[in-house]
């Protein structure tokens, strides 16, 4: 065979190594074509989830009464932070009284607040309890509720509701719970503000992101006067305000302060809740 001949018609070991050569070429080309497809793959999956809302940030959850340490996990610099204080417990009222029993007030919050932390630092998490219920069954008897008790985290402080007041007009010494100003959001008031406009009432719900004033009762009087009482619902909070009239403690969000109510006890407020979201 001459050197063109070998040029042009390489003998078999060289035949053989030229194979070798391509098949490599193949091989990695099919690896990285899954390599690829693969990404592709968890791109169309985590795509998906977030779709789906099942992408979740991490969270953690505090909505038990009382004191706990939180660890920053490594490598987390900022939380995002919700957290309320106890509601505010309903007045109660008894027989023959024309004061109006007021529904607790709402505790303080904030909303996804965002605040820095360091990591592997641990953090006092306090979770604040609803103000108890009181009772009012007897004639005349009157009964301001107990206020809700204050939740704090990472310097913050989200003071309790105060409780619903036996009152005929509105009580002006029952002020909206504050904390660190202009930090938190103040708390939110029961559901009506003006006790006189011929029976009817002006309301002023002031709803929080996650819920509304529990619902006002009419309810009539046994007194020698024929007056009507107004049970006032409690403020909203991380979830509604507590109806007036009512004892059914489920349906009062956290933060949240229970109804007032006539010849019986009120509700317990909402407990504090703190949410750190990661």
């Amino acid at each position: 065979m001459t050197e063109i001949e070998k040029t042009y018609f390489p003998d078999k070991l060289t035949q053989d190594a030229i194979k070798n050569i391509v098949d490599t070429i193949k091989t990695t080309t099919d690896t990285t074509k899954t390599g690829v497809d693969s990404l592709n793959v968890k791109q169309d999956t985590v795509l998906q989830k977030i779709q789906n809302g099942d992408l979740k940030r991490n969270i953690d959850l505090f909505n038990t009464p009382g004191t706990y340490t939180w660890t920053c996990p490594e490598g987390v610099k900022v939380i995002r932070l919700t957290m309320f204080g106890g509601g505010g417990s309903g007045a109660a009222v008894g027989y023959e009284v024309i004061s109006y029993p007021w529904g607790g007030w709402g505790g303080a919050y904030v909303a996804g607040k965002p605040v820095k932390v360091v990591p592997n630092t641990q953090y006092t998490i306090i979770v604040g309890k609803g103000g108890e219920g009181v009772t009012g069954t007897t004639n005349g008897q009157q009964v301001t509720g107990k206020a809700g008790g204050a939740s704090s985290a990472f310097g913050i402080v989200c003071n309790g509701g105060s409780g619903g007041a036996p009152l005929r007009a509105y009580p002006d010494g029952f002020a909206k719970a504050f904390g660190n100003n202009p930090i938190c959001n103040p708390g939110t008031i029961p559901s009506s503000v003006n006790m006189y406009a011929l029976d009817a009432f002006v309301t002023d719900l002031v709803n929080t992101p996650y819920g509304i004033g529990g619902v006002m009762l009419r309810i009539s009087n046994n007194d020698s006067a024929g007056n009507v009482l107004y049970a006032l619902g409690g403020g909203a909070g991380f979830g509604n305000g507590g109806d007036a009239n009512s004892i059914t403690q489920n349906t009062i969000g956290y933060g949240a302060g229970s109804g007032g109510v006539t010849r019986k006890t009120s509700a317990n407020g909402g407990d504090g809740i703190v949410i750190i979201e990661y």
